[in-house]
């Protein structure tokens, strides 16, 4: 289902849509991923923004003893 927003802060659109998403952030010099996170997307740029909720548990769940559910090698290429 579609949902109308005031404006995507990226690109104008007004037309966006909720769903789960995965989402890399860099922490303590490395990366990780997060997934699964319920954001809303922006049908025109895929920008992705998280409620203010959302944004705490995830900062939350970075800084705190949680202990992740999976590890990954990480293949890095230089450009």
């Amino acid at each position: 289902m579609h949902q109308r927003l005031s404006k995507c802060e990226i690109c104008g659109g007004h037309k966006v849509h909720r769903e789960e998403v995965e989402e890399v952030f860099y922490v303590n010099g490395r990366y990780v991923l997060v997934e699964h996170i319920p954001a809303t997307v922006c049908l025109q740029c895929g920008e992705k923004t998280f409620d203010a909720e959302t944004a705490e548990s995830i900062r939350r769940l970075l800084h705190g003893q949680s202990k992740p559910k999976r590890s990954a090698v990480l293949d890095v290429f230089a450009f």
